[in-house]
């Protein structure tokens, strides 16, 4: 059968799919828990020394009540004085493509203004228009994702100013029990990825903002206040939750992309496609030289990750306002779909880890460092030079997990959550 452009399983399936995980799944939310986001609770239990203040709201297409309005919205509607607005990567919409710099605006005459291109940080102008400010938005618990990296800017820009940060709680979706990958190697730090920390860090943006400031990473670091999210505990990713799926970035349409995205993510540095020109973003990866059977038939660890693999055909194709010069864009690849049948075990690190092992074995002559930002996403050089041959992959694992093992113990004092 002829590959169609990136599309050969439903959008109806994958809803199937989902739901199923949800009903099987024995940490999801009952009717008795419901999971109440920050800023449902922010809204209903308003801050009194907030009250007359002027807020400067950081958020994007997620920042909406569960089942209701945006919080822009409700806090108009509340009466309350939102005099200023702050956007991330892909801007207040979320349709702006990644790497793209996102032009600021109005929202009914309050201005919009853009943390992402030119402008990373709040001007000390635009901090004169507002008292204090409100962060609310999902993030996915990986490192290189630049959503944190705001904050960490936001953080430290108010700090300079004076003024207080509002962190409005929502869950890891990935959980918070599992920590993976290496810390950050200053020497990589950038917008990209700017906190020492692991690929995969396990952390509420609560949890993470009160480190922040805890550890100097943010400096001045701003007094913050954390709106606790009601109903989580860290064994339960987003499938537990209950929550409706607002995609944080057009890459991101599903929870379980971003389950995946801190191993899959990193295919790209070395050109391979991991679905990204196809709407099963991080969810499958191929190359035109792929041969999925014999990288089933190679793939003597695969038994340690809770998935099942299936061959696929396909093709990445320009996707406007996701990927227009996806890896392999136009030509037939073949590869391998995953479904995750355990997502609260699922290691979606060392899962990638593992593929970059069996295919630097089975086709050594096809992989290479290919991105100047794979050290950057990683966070140290170890993986690139396990790819060039000078660093053993049993290696590569036992410095990681000394950094994992460091990073447990330094974030206890800044946990929120029960572990259940």
């Amino acid at each position: 059968m002829k590959p169609r452009c990136g599309r050969f399983l439903s959008r109806a399936f994958s809803l199937i799919l989902y739901i199923c995980a949800w009903l099987l799944n024995p940490l999801a939310a009952g009717p008795g828990d419901r999971v109440k986001l920050g800023n449902e609770i922010f809204c209903d239990a308003f801050p009194a020394e907030l009250s007359g203040k002027r807020l400067g709201l950081v958020i994007n297409q997620t920042s909406v009540l569960p089942g209701g309005p945006p919080l822009l919205e409700r806090l108009v509607a509340d009466g309350r004085l939102v005099t200023a607005i702050f956007a991330p990567e892909h801007g207040f919409s979320g349709a702006v493509e990644g790497g793209a710099a996102a032009e600021g605006g109005q929202w009914r005459g309050i201005p919009v203004f853009s943390l992402y291109g030119k402008q990373t940080r709040p001007t000390a102008d635009q901090l004169g228009r507002v008292d204090a400010l409100v962060y609310d938005i999902q993030d996915i618990g990986t490192r290189f994702y630049t959503f944190i990296t705001t904050l960490k800017y936001v953080i430290e820009a108010a700090g300079g100013a004076g003024l207080p940060v509002y962190v409005l709680d929502r869950p890891d979706p990935l959980g918070g029990r599992i920590v993976e990958g290496p810390i950050l190697d200053k020497k990589f730090a950038s917008f990209i990825a700017a906190l020492p920390i692991p690929t995969r860090y396990g952390l509420t943006a609560g949890e993470l903002a009160l480190m922040m400031a805890g550890e100097g990473w943010a400096a001045p670091a701003a007094r913050v206040h954390v709106v606790r999210v009601s109903g989580w505990a860290r064994g339960r990713t987003w499938a537990g939750t209950g929550l409706p799926w607002v995609p944080p970035s057009p890459n991101i349409p599903t929870p379980e992309a971003a389950l995946a995205f801190p191993g899959m993510g990193l295919l790209g540095g070395i050109k391979i496609n991991q679905g990204v020109g196809t709407d099963l973003q991080f969810l499958l990866f191929g190359a035109p030289w792929i041969e999925p059977e014999a990288v089933l038939r190679a793939w003597t660890s695969l038994r340690e990750f809770p998935v099942r693999l299936t061959p696929v055909a396909y093709t990445p194709c320009a996707m406007p306002g996701k990927a227009l010069t996806p890896p392999y864009k136009d030509r037939a690849c073949r590869g391998l779909r995953l479904i995750v049948t355990e997502p609260e075990n699922f290691r979606s690190l060392r899962f990638g880890l593992a593929i970059f092992e069996v295919l630097k074995r089975l086709y050594p002559d096809k992989i290479a460092v290919a991105s100047a930002t794979l050290n950057q996403m990683f966070g140290d050089d170890t993986l690139a030079r396990f790819i060039d041959g000078r660093l053993a992959f049993a290696e590569l694992v036992r410095r990681m997990e000394d950094q994992e093992r460091r990073f447990l113990e330094a974030r206890k004092k800044y946990l929120l959550y029960e572990d259940r």
